[in-house]
């Protein structure tokens, strides 16, 4: 029996704090941003990348078959030929599986099968990134703001904004690549694990602290914890001669803080995306046009993007 089958999109995200710190259980507060990968059915035999085809087989056990492959769209997610680090694979895997759920008829609103969907995909998406802890497939399919905790079980917590934050994304210009600098972190584990240790326990404090202030509202807390996160995580990398924090990264903190505000690495670091923190909105859009005099990129986005939906 043929069904009518569904595309579907998911959100990018931005990793607000708790970069690295989360894969030790520390809370991480991410968000979902309105730049949105998009997936279509198709009958043509189209190459996937990896982590949608390991998540599309994961979803039809689960579901039931479905003619053909997927098309992925991720331009939204990219700058010319560049990525822009908003988590475009996870994007990618969490709205493969919500293709499939939502073809077998599985509504997208519900709750309980947006879970299934992200349980899905997560699997998936962990087959081709074993080193991640899900925080950015979480955003992808649930959407909004997050309060994420990976220990035995992955914790799940919706938040709200402080209302007076101002949030802003800067693109480097520099692509990183993820799973090399979090190799060089795992082989400080290795070879210094007292270092690693003081410098794990400090970003897990300061995570917390920023997930905290998050809660609470308290806008100016968040740019100081910011500015405290971005702090260790330069230190980790000196630790583990990883370039982090690098001179660009760096160099949006320093405009950001021309401005009264704050920057740290959206993500791991060593380039891509920084996100800043402000409590001002002029001070946050003269930091922008700072930004492009600079030859750095400001991304638009709106914050706070539904999760997975049909389209």
């Amino acid at each position: 029996m043929l069904v009518n089958r569904v595309g579907a999109s998911a959100p990018g995200k931005a990793l607000l704090c708790g970069e690295y710190a989360v894969l030790d259980g520390a809370p991480a507060v991410v968000a979902a941003v309105d730049r949105r990968v998009e997936v279509s059915w198709t009958d043509e035999a189209a190459p996937m990348p990896p982590e949608v085809e390991a998540t599309l087989a994961r979803a039809k056990a689960i579901c039931g078959d479905v003619r053909g492959v997927l098309d992925v769209d991720a331009s939204a997610l990219r700058r010319d030929a560049s990525k822009l680090g908003l988590g475009s694979s996870a994007a990618a895997a969490a709205a493969a599986a919500a293709a499939v759920f939502a073809t077998h008829g599985h509504a997208l609103d519900d709750p309980t099968v947006v879970r299934r969907v992200f349980d899905c995909a997560l699997e998936g998406h962990a087959s081709v990134a074993p080193q991640g802890s899900g925080v950015d497939v979480a955003a992808s399919a649930f959407g909004g703001f997050l309060r994420f905790r990976r220990e035995v079980e992955i914790e799940l917590e919706r938040l709200a904004a402080p209302s007076d934050l101002c949030i802003e994304l800067v693109w480097t210009g520099h692509a990183a690549r993820t799973s090399e600098l979090v190799g060089k972190v795992f082989d400080l584990r290795e070879r210094a694990p007292g270092d690693y240790r003081q410098r794990m326990e400090s970003l897990n404090i300061l995570a917390s602290d920023f997930a905290e202030a998050f809660e609470r509202g308290s806008a100016s807390h968040v740019v100081r914890a910011a500015a405290s996160y971005a702090a260790a995580m330069a230190a980790l990398g000196e630790a583990a001669q990883a370039p982090i924090v690098d001179a660009r990264l760096r160099q949006v903190a320093e405009l950001a803080g021309r401005f009264s505000g704050s920057a740290k690495p959206c993500g791991a670091g060593g380039g891509d995306v920084a996100v800043a923190f402000f409590v001002d909105s002029e001070a946050a859009s003269s930091f922008k046009l700072a930004c492009e005099d600079e030859g750095l990129h400001p991304i638009e986005v709106s914050w706070g993007a539904p999760g997975v939906r049909t389209c």
